[in-house]
């Protein structure tokens, strides 16, 4: 059924919609919610933060541990039938149940429609979201029960995270125990890919992205009781500060995403190189460069 409804979409593809959904697909990807998620955090609202922080967190360690338990091949793998789109193959790594991308946007998007200002456009939010989600389809590279599984897995994870947040707003205390379980899960990730016996020889190499993703989720997590625990940084109400801190924020993202890839590959192999390079990604992006800017004063 799966594949049916995947080959008919390929038989239905145009240039112009190919070329919509490859966009579309992009405010999925890892670095354009990367900036979603820093721009509210480091400018917008600190509760809001730490929501999509929370958010973010949770719904990228249970996609992950969910990849990794069971392990589905990626539709065109599964079946000739399916026709991919060649430019969407470079992001769709790792196996495909559930779909990050999907898992991501409504992390994110779902998240952001919670914001009290956008209450109302919330369905607007929703709609990015589940395009999104449409669009993994389209390209060829999920299964419609990869995005349904997610975009409901996401919902929910939206929704309780906000109910943490409010409990970590009236007691801040509780950011050591939520950081301290954080931890746990994204370490144990880390260590339940690297022991699960794989259904076949190249598991272990298709589950990649788990110690990349496990390492940005520890770095995060640790990062963000850091700060809240020795930096506690304001929001600016000057537009020049606030777009400071986002381009020189963004810009040590990318350099350590980029720049450090090859040196911490070849100095750890690439399994512990991608869990520390994102790991120094996330503490950076909560620690670090709050640390830089605060006290840099803008």
């Amino acid at each position: 059924m799966d594949i049916n409804i995947l080959a008919w979409i390929a038989d239905h593809r145009t240039n112009f919609l190919t070329s919509l959904m490859s966009a579309i697909t992009f405010a999925g990807s890892e670095l354009f919610l990367i900036g979603v998620v820093c721009i509210l955090y480091w400018c917008v609202s600190r509760k809001t933060g730490d929501r999509m922080l929370l958010t973010l967190f949770s719904g990228i360690v249970v996609n992950q541990y969910l990849k990794v338990i069971f392990c589905v091949p990626r539709p065109w793998v599964r079946s000739e039938r399916v026709k991919v789109v060649p430019s969407a193959i470079e992001d769709a790594t790792g196996y495909s149940f559930p779909s990050g991308h999907t898992a991501n946007a409504v992390s994110t998007f779902g998240g952001v429609s919670r914001i009290d200002k956008f209450k109302k456009y919330s369905w607007i939010f929703w709609l990015i979201a589940i395009l999104i989600g449409f669009s993994r389809m389209y390209l060829g590279v999920h299964t419609p029960q990869d995005v349904l599984v997610s975009l409901a897995l996401g919902a929910v994870l939206v929704f309780v995270m906000e109910k943490l947040n409010h409990a970590l707003q009236k007691n801040p205390a509780l950011d050591i125990p939520i950081s301290i379980v954080s931890i746990f899960l994204g370490a144990g990730l880390c260590l339940f890919a690297y022991l699960r016996p794989y259904p076949d020889e190249n598991g272990l190499k298709i589950s990649m992205d788990t110690f990349k993703l496990a390492g940005a989720s520890v770095g995060i997590m640790i990062g963000w009781v850091l700060e809240r625990r020795t930096v506690k940084f304001q929001i600016p109400g000057e537009f020049l500060k606030k777009a400071a801190r986002f381009v020189g924020g963004l810009l040590i993202v990318l350099l350590i995403m980029k720049g450090f890839k090859s040196p911490l590959n070849a100095l750890l192999g690439e399994m512990a190189g991608s869990f520390a390079r994102y790991f120094l990604v996330g503490i950076a992006a909560t620690y670090g460069w709050p640390l830089v800017f605060h006290k840099a004063k803008f």
